[in-house]
């Protein structure tokens, strides 16, 4: 579903249509649901923490403008209760990763991918916060950096030399898991949307 038409969503809930709302919960909730488990919310945290988001979103609906895209709002919302959940609870360690390619693949294949998910997990759980957060957004939820940018609070080009050295990084780490045009060489070249 295109951004626009997220935003028509939003605009037929508030002129009283339940249904546009129920639409953007089946449209945004897997996305939001993904994002607090990839942060290390356990399955039931991140049910918890998803119905919050969207109480959030109805109890502040009179109070929200419009002045970039839908979905960031939503993350916006989702990233300050990850962070309020965090303060209460002690962090989660290990970041859980879907595994559904492994019903395709042989044994070996299989093998091959669960030590590529562990190794990749471990290289993500040794980032700090901030990074996995910034590399959540921009590359696996691909917002554009500007958007980025005003959920972090800080400027484009911080957010495009962040992702890239981050980036970097990782591939340093992890050579064998790195494609080699994943990210170009200078954080200048990267467009304003997100890798």
């Amino acid at each position: 579903m295109s951004a626009s038409a997220r935003d028509d969503l939003l605009v037929r809930f508030r002129a009283g249509d339940p249904q546009a709302f129920q639409s953007l919960v089946s449209e945004l909730g897997p996305r939001l649901k993904g994002f607090f488990l990839r942060q290390g919310a356990r399955e039931d945290e991140a049910e918890d923490l998803l119905q919050s988001v969207f109480l959030r979103v109805l109890q502040g609906l009179d109070r929200y403008q419009p002045s970039g895209q839908l979905s960031a709002y939503f993350l916006r919302i989702a990233r300050n209760l990850w962070i309020d959940h965090r303060r209460r609870k002690r962090p989660q360690t290990g970041v859980e990763m879907p595994e559904a390619a492994a019903a395709t693949e042989g044994p070996e294949e299989h093998a091959e991918t669960q030590d590529r998910a562990a190794l990749l997990r471990r290289a993500l759980a040794a980032l700090d916060p901030a990074a996995r957060e910034l590399l959540e957004f921009a590359v696996l939820q691909k917002l554009p950096y500007k958007d980025v940018a005003d959920l972090l609070g800080i400027p484009v080009g911080t957010v495009k030399s962040r992702v890239y050295y981050t980036l970097r990084r990782l591939r340093e780490q992890l050579p064998e898991l790195a494609p080699s045009s994943e990210v170009s060489s200078n954080p200048e070249e990267e467009e304003s949307v997100g890798p």
